[in-house]
């Protein structure tokens, strides 16, 4: 029978036991937030990359929460629906134009869901919404892209590799054949130079002995009789110097040629600068005729299918005339802003314009109903502008196109080939009550069967033609 001693002690274990497993659970669970509040928040992907239900959310690098579900698509076209919770502490960081990703725990950790914070001018996210996710990098998809080219280019070094080498061998011939001929004429001209500077002295000594009179001419010299002759004698010998001077000079021009502009060096340096000049108009060739495959009305429409529509080379005639929904099932969506909600005057430059911090915050809202359908949708700025001449009036709308683009491009990492910039001028048809429109319209091309998310708030005017 057991003593009340006995007793005690077991009763004693029994509790601290308790105690101790009480503590732990407590603190396991409050590392795994489950005493937090919380809220639910959804987004979509493509693809997941490897994303399981129970993985981490962070909020700016800060654990927030965790995924509790993943939905597969319905259709091989849709995306997987994310479900995932945020704690409640967090949730003034969590806005309607914040976007979620997909990143990796250093370089071999597992992966997570990231949430980036919004900006102060856009509404807190509500619960049970949807944000916008940020398709993850595949560096597999890259790799392949890689080895094409490698391979593109392997094959295009091959073919030149040829004509390469008969040319590296063609300009060491003629390199060859230029030293051999420079050494050979550099003997002769030396002989020739060597042969006229002992003339030179010969007929000097004979000029200075007549001259001084001495030797047999120099005591004729004094002889009347024979003056003439000497003096003749004398006036021979000057003129064998003076031509062998001359030789000496032609020899020395000769020399020169070799290595003057004109001569035969330089015209092999010109041959073989026309050799590469060839080389590279074959490469410029060939891109053009890849370029006019592009355009050839017979693969025309197999390089729009993969991604090789050019906007940049879109005129504004063929746009206004339906160039990017003609013979398609497509429908355009536009949503105009006014110039004074967008631009502001330059400080040090009035004249011009720039984005202002409003206008940002405008397009930033303006296409947040769009974001899921981006990412296979052509996004076209249109630019507006009633002030002027026609000359005045297109260069603007430009400018104002062109910084809308750049701005949503840097903004949403938009494809910069699926996003376009249209200068329209003054002639804006189906603007909010037909008015002339000053400013720009975000027109978003759709497929006809595409759903939209409402934004809360729309500030700006929404039209569909």
């Amino acid at each position: 029978m057991a003593t009340p001693a006995r007793l005690a002690g077991v009763g004693i274990f029994v509790v601290v036991g308790l105690i101790l497993f009480g503590s732990g659970l407590f603190m396991i669970g409050d590392r795994q937030m489950l005493f937090a509040k919380k809220f639910i928040i959804y987004t979509e992907f493509k693809k997941i990359t490897g994303l399981q239900p129970g993985a981490i959310v962070r909020v700016s690098g800060a654990k927030a929460g965790s995924i509790t579900s993943i939905l597969p698509p319905k259709t091989p076209g849709g995306r997987f629906r994310v479900k995932f919770e945020v704690t409640e502490d967090l949730h003034q960081l969590v806005r309607t134009d914040s976007f979620a990703s997909i990143e990796t725990e250093g370089l071999v950790g597992g992966n997570y869901l990231g949430v980036g914070t919004g900006t102060d001018a856009a509404a807190q996210i509500a619960p049970n919404a949807t944000i916008a996710g940020k398709e993850p990098f595949d560096i597999a998809d890259l790799m392949q892209q890689l080895g094409a080219t490698i391979e593109k280019v392997n094959t295009t070094f091959d073919e030149m590799g040829g004509e390469v080498q008969g040319t590296v061998v063609a300009i060491g011939d003629t390199v060859d054949n230029a030293n051999t001929l420079i050494v050979d004429v550099s003997t002769d001209v030396k002989k020739m130079a060597a042969s006229g500077s002992a003339l030179v002295e010969d007929a000097a000594e004979i000029t200075a002995a007549i001259r001084s009179g001495k030797g047999t001419i120099g005591k004729l010299v004094n002889d009347d009789q024979l003056h003439d002759r000497i003096l003749a004698i004398a006036a021979q010998a000057e003129g064998i110097a003076t031509g062998t001077n001359r030789v000496i000079e032609n020899a020395n021009t000769a020399l020169d040629g070799f290595q003057s502009g004109n001569g035969a060096v330089q015209g092999m340096t010109a041959s073989v600068k026309q050799t590469m000049d060839d080389a590279r108009g074959a490469m410029s060739a060939l891109a053009d005729n890849m370029d006019a495959l592009k355009h050839n009305f017979l693969l025309r429409g197999f390089f729009k299918g993969r991604g090789y529509f050019d906007l940049a080379q879109l005129s504004p005639a063929d746009y206004r005339h339906g160039a990017l929904t003609n013979g398609s099932d497509r429908r355009v969506e536009r949503v105009w802003l006014a110039s004074n909600g967008v631009f502001e005057p330059e400080p040090e430059r009035p004249q011009e314009e720039r984005l202002s911090d409003p206008g940002k915050v405008r397009l930033s809202a303006a296409l947040a109903s769009y974001l899921e359908q981006v990412g296979s949708s052509i996004v076209m700025v249109e630019g507006y502008s009633q002030q002027g001449t026609l000359d005045e009036q297109y260069l603007r709308s430009r400018v104002r196109a062109s910084m809308v683009r750049d701005y949503l491009i840097a903004k949403f990492h938009l494809d910069p080939q699926a996003t376009g910039a249209m200068p329209l001028s003054a002639n804006s048809p189906g603007s909010p009550g037909q008015a002339p429109w000053d400013g720009v319209a975000l027109a978003i091309v759709l497929p006809k069967g595409a759903t939209l998310v409402p934004a809360k708030k729309p500030e700006p005017r929404v039209s569909a033609r």
